[in-house]
Protein backbone atom coordinates (compact mmCIF):
# COMPACT_ATOMS: atom_id res chain seq x y z
CA UNK A 1 0.00 0.00 0.00
CA UNK A 2 1.29 3.03 -0.66
CA UNK A 3 2.06 5.71 1.91
CA UNK A 4 -0.14 8.82 2.59
CA UNK A 5 0.98 12.01 1.39
CA UNK A 6 0.33 15.59 2.20
CA UNK A 7 0.78 18.97 0.32
CA UNK A 8 1.38 22.22 2.20
CA UNK A 9 1.12 25.57 0.91
CA UNK A 10 1.69 29.11 2.59
CA UNK A 11 3.92 30.88 5.00
CA UNK A 12 7.61 28.46 4.58
CA UNK A 13 8.24 28.81 7.96
CA UNK A 14 4.63 26.97 9.08
CA UNK A 15 5.09 24.73 5.89
CA UNK A 16 8.23 23.46 7.37
CA UNK A 17 7.25 22.89 11.06
CA UNK A 18 3.83 21.51 10.09
CA UNK A 19 5.74 18.94 7.54
CA UNK A 20 7.53 17.59 10.15
CA UNK A 21 4.18 17.04 12.33
CA UNK A 22 3.35 14.87 9.23
CA UNK A 23 6.62 13.29 8.64
CA UNK A 24 6.46 12.00 12.53
CA UNK A 25 2.90 11.15 11.81
CA UNK A 26 4.05 8.68 9.09
CA UNK A 27 2.83 11.23 6.21
CA UNK A 28 5.09 11.63 3.30
CA UNK A 29 5.10 15.80 2.96
CA UNK A 30 5.34 16.59 -1.30
CA UNK A 31 6.14 19.86 -2.38
CA UNK A 32 3.98 21.39 -5.25
CA UNK A 33 6.64 22.33 -7.38
CA UNK A 34 7.44 18.62 -7.28
CA UNK A 35 4.29 17.17 -8.82
CA UNK A 36 3.64 15.47 -11.42
CA UNK A 37 0.15 16.19 -12.52
CA UNK A 38 0.09 12.21 -13.82
CA UNK A 39 1.45 10.17 -11.66
CA UNK A 40 1.35 12.29 -8.06
CA UNK A 41 -1.88 12.10 -5.93
CA UNK A 42 -1.98 13.68 -2.53
CA UNK A 43 -4.33 12.30 0.39
CA UNK A 44 -4.36 15.72 2.33
CA UNK A 45 -4.07 19.02 1.19
CA UNK A 46 -3.48 21.81 3.72
CA UNK A 47 -3.39 25.67 2.93
CA UNK A 48 -1.71 27.74 5.30
CA UNK A 49 -2.09 31.68 5.37
CA UNK A 50 1.00 34.06 4.58
CA UNK A 51 1.96 37.52 5.50
CA UNK A 52 0.94 39.82 2.90
CA UNK A 53 2.77 43.23 2.48
CA UNK A 54 -0.13 45.77 2.18
CA UNK A 55 0.48 48.18 -0.21
CA UNK A 56 -1.16 52.15 -1.06
CA UNK A 57 -1.75 55.08 0.54
CA UNK A 58 -5.65 54.74 1.14
CA UNK A 59 -7.29 52.07 3.25
CA UNK A 60 -9.55 51.23 0.17
CA UNK A 61 -5.92 50.42 -1.57
CA UNK A 62 -4.53 48.91 1.13
CA UNK A 63 -7.55 46.21 1.57
CA UNK A 64 -7.49 45.73 -2.37
CA UNK A 65 -3.44 44.91 -2.32
CA UNK A 66 -4.21 42.82 0.84
CA UNK A 67 -7.41 40.44 -0.72
CA UNK A 68 -5.92 40.58 -4.03
CA UNK A 69 -2.37 39.10 -2.40
CA UNK A 70 -3.93 36.90 0.54
CA UNK A 71 -7.36 36.17 0.13
CA UNK A 72 -7.83 35.74 -3.81
CA UNK A 73 -4.72 34.56 -4.31
CA UNK A 74 -5.38 31.33 -2.74
CA UNK A 75 -8.35 30.47 -5.50
CA UNK A 76 -5.12 30.58 -7.68
CA UNK A 77 -2.70 27.95 -5.48
CA UNK A 78 -6.23 25.64 -5.42
CA UNK A 79 -6.58 25.57 -9.12
CA UNK A 80 -2.84 23.94 -9.13
CA UNK A 81 -3.48 21.39 -6.55
CA UNK A 82 -7.26 19.95 -7.59
CA UNK A 83 -6.33 17.82 -10.28
CA UNK A 84 -3.52 16.08 -7.68
CA UNK A 85 -6.41 15.38 -4.56
CA UNK A 86 -7.02 11.52 -4.50
CA UNK A 87 -10.51 10.74 -4.03
CA UNK A 88 -11.60 10.72 -0.43
CA UNK A 89 -8.97 13.64 0.26
CA UNK A 90 -9.26 16.22 3.14
CA UNK A 91 -8.56 19.37 2.40
CA UNK A 92 -7.84 22.28 5.27
CA UNK A 93 -8.26 25.47 4.51
CA UNK A 94 -6.43 27.50 7.48
CA UNK A 95 -7.20 30.92 8.25
CA UNK A 96 -4.52 33.00 8.51
CA UNK A 97 -3.38 35.66 5.97
CA UNK A 98 -2.55 38.60 7.97
CA UNK A 99 -1.34 42.22 7.12
CA UNK A 100 2.06 42.55 7.91
CA UNK A 101 1.89 46.22 9.25
CA UNK A 102 -1.87 45.72 10.23
CA UNK A 103 -2.53 48.26 8.36
CA UNK A 104 -5.85 46.84 6.93
CA UNK A 105 -8.74 46.75 8.96
CA UNK A 106 -9.41 42.91 9.87
CA UNK A 107 -12.61 40.86 10.09
CA UNK A 108 -12.04 37.49 11.40
CA UNK A 109 -16.04 36.11 9.87
CA UNK A 110 -15.39 37.92 6.61
CA UNK A 111 -12.02 35.96 6.41
CA UNK A 112 -13.50 32.76 7.16
CA UNK A 113 -16.36 33.40 4.72
CA UNK A 114 -14.19 33.91 2.13
CA UNK A 115 -12.10 30.87 2.66
CA UNK A 116 -16.19 29.14 2.67
CA UNK A 117 -16.68 30.25 -0.65
CA UNK A 118 -13.45 28.62 -1.87
CA UNK A 119 -14.47 25.40 -0.16
CA UNK A 120 -17.72 25.30 -1.96
CA UNK A 121 -16.11 26.22 -4.95
CA UNK A 122 -13.88 23.48 -4.29
CA UNK A 123 -16.48 20.98 -3.90
CA UNK A 124 -18.03 21.90 -7.32
CA UNK A 125 -15.13 21.51 -9.19
CA UNK A 126 -14.17 18.22 -7.50
CA UNK A 127 -18.01 16.91 -8.23
CA UNK A 128 -18.93 14.39 -8.33
CA UNK A 129 -15.73 12.77 -6.76
CA UNK A 130 -15.61 12.38 -2.46
CA UNK A 131 -13.08 15.24 -1.03
CA UNK A 132 -13.65 16.88 2.52
CA UNK A 133 -13.17 20.49 2.53
CA UNK A 134 -12.79 22.07 6.36
CA UNK A 135 -11.65 25.93 6.83
CA UNK A 136 -9.99 25.95 10.25
CA UNK A 137 -9.05 29.07 12.42
CA UNK A 138 -5.52 30.22 12.48
CA UNK A 139 -5.00 29.57 16.08
CA UNK A 140 -5.12 26.33 15.75
CA UNK A 141 -1.27 24.46 16.26
CA UNK A 142 0.38 22.37 14.39
CA UNK A 143 -0.60 19.12 15.90
CA UNK A 144 -4.14 20.47 15.88
CA UNK A 145 -4.51 20.78 12.83
CA UNK A 146 -2.54 17.41 11.36
CA UNK A 147 -5.12 15.87 13.69
CA UNK A 148 -7.80 17.54 11.61
CA UNK A 149 -6.43 16.25 8.36
CA UNK A 150 -6.00 12.77 9.42
CA UNK A 151 -9.37 12.69 10.83
CA UNK A 152 -11.28 14.95 8.91
CA UNK A 153 -12.84 16.48 11.54
CA UNK A 154 -14.34 19.96 11.76
CA UNK A 155 -13.30 23.13 13.99
CA UNK A 156 -15.85 24.24 16.00
CA UNK A 157 -14.52 27.31 16.16
CA UNK A 158 -14.27 27.83 12.53
CA UNK A 159 -18.38 28.03 12.57
CA UNK A 160 -19.69 30.77 11.47
CA UNK A 161 -23.04 32.77 13.05
CA UNK A 162 -24.49 32.98 10.02
CA UNK A 163 -26.30 29.74 8.51
CA UNK A 164 -24.04 27.42 5.71
CA UNK A 165 -25.73 25.46 3.49
CA UNK A 166 -25.22 22.03 4.06
CA UNK A 167 -21.74 20.34 3.01
CA UNK A 168 -23.39 17.10 2.44
CA UNK A 169 -24.91 17.61 -1.20
CA UNK A 170 -28.07 14.64 -0.31
CA UNK A 171 -29.63 17.43 1.99
CA UNK A 172 -29.90 20.38 -1.00
CA UNK A 173 -31.83 20.59 -3.99
CA UNK A 174 -28.28 20.40 -6.76
CA UNK A 175 -25.63 18.70 -6.51
CA UNK A 176 -22.43 20.42 -6.38
CA UNK A 177 -22.26 18.83 -10.12
CA UNK A 178 -25.70 20.51 -11.03
CA UNK A 179 -24.33 23.62 -9.50
CA UNK A 180 -21.01 24.27 -11.20
CA UNK A 181 -22.46 23.42 -14.15
CA UNK A 182 -25.03 26.23 -13.80
CA UNK A 183 -22.01 28.86 -12.38
CA UNK A 184 -20.01 27.68 -15.18
CA UNK A 185 -22.71 28.84 -17.65
CA UNK A 186 -23.65 31.93 -16.31
CA UNK A 187 -23.19 34.70 -18.57
CA UNK A 188 -23.54 37.55 -16.44
CA UNK A 189 -23.36 37.70 -12.57
CA UNK A 190 -24.58 41.30 -10.82
CA UNK A 191 -22.92 41.84 -7.34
Amino acid sequence: MASKRVLITGAPDRVETLGKVFTSLGVEQVILDDLDADSTAVDYYVQLGITVQTRGDTVVRRVHSFLSDGLLNRFTVVEQVLPRLRDNAVVLLVAGNLSAEGAAPDDREARLSLLRVLAHAMRADLAPKRVRIRVITGQRTDDDIAQFAVTGAKDPQATSRIAQPPEDDSDVGKTYEDWRVQVMGLAHIEL
